[in-house]
């Protein structure tokens, strides 16, 4: 497949644009010819795209913890953008809290962010134009956190784990749900990912990691990319419902 035709009438929508695995996600779909709406409350990064990509990217400082303006930024996006084909569910927050010593408004913030927005956006989409488009939503997960954080070398804390467990057993759901109208559900699961969320040098990373996995590198945001790209693609038509995770062989699965 060329990428570069099959993507120059795609417009792709990307949560948590503004760093790491967002903004990678963001520079591979516009290198293959895409249209990209990135959104993030931390846009400075996001600019470097303006000159580069002229008319394919639209760069909304945005929170989305208040959906009502993500509805009414919708409304006003211009025509030829309007069209989404594809919903990469990114925006997350990190936590390492105890899960049963955490605060529970702490943890029910987190829940709702990292775990309920994703179905909410994911339904505020559809009806904009993914149901119309028989359009594809890949949400982000996590490969170590999301099996219950038994592996002590988790990404990130209990609380966090809960979260993107809840995000794997809803791209289940949804796929299933969503079938119907012809839209494919997948997600991504990272594992160790050299990201600016984790605010440690490499070496830090490789020291507390490294032994574990086995291709013997930290992952980069490149290593993710890929796969969103794959999984907005024609190639993965009869893909749906499935949790790819990406790890190093970390965690093996299957």
């Amino acid at each position: 497949m060329n990428f570069q035709k099959y993507f120059k009438d795609k417009t792709v929508l990307v949560t948590g644009s503004g760093r790491g695995i967002g903004l990678e996600i963001t520079k591979e779909y516009l290198e293959h010819g895409a249209k990209v709406i990135a959104i993030d409350l931390n846009i400075q990064k996001l600019l470097k795209f303006e000159n580069k990509f002229k008319n394919k990217i639209l760069i909304e400082k945005l929170d989305l913890s208040n959906l009502e303006d993500f509805q009414d930024y919708l409304k006003k996006l211009p025509k030829n953008f309007k069209n989404i084909n594809i919903l990469i569910n990114n925006a997350g927050m990190k936590s390492s809290k105890n899960l049963i010593e955490t605060d529970m408004d702490d943890l029910n913030n987190l829940i709702n962010f990292n775990s309920i927005k994703v179905i909410e956006i994911s339904r505020i989409l559809m009806n904009f134009s993914l149901k119309k488009n028989k359009g594809k939503i890949i949400n982000i997960g996590s490969s170590l956190s999301s099996h219950g954080a038994v592996f002590r070398t988790q990404g990130g804390g209990s609380d966090y784990s809960v979260t993107k467990s809840m995000v794997h057993i809803i791209t289940k759901i949804m796929a299933y749900e969503c079938a119907k109208f012809k839209i494919n559900v997948n997600a991504i699961a990272p594992g160790i990912i050299q990201t600016p969320m984790h605010d440690r040098p490499m070496h830090v990373t490789e020291k507390k990691h490294l032994d574990k996995i086995p291709l013997e590198r930290i992952g980069l945001p490149k290593d993710i990319s890929g796969t969103a790209l794959f999984l907005g693609s024609n190639y993965s038509s009869y893909i749906t419902g499935q949790i790819i995770h990406i790890n190093g062989g970390m965690l093996m699965i299957g």
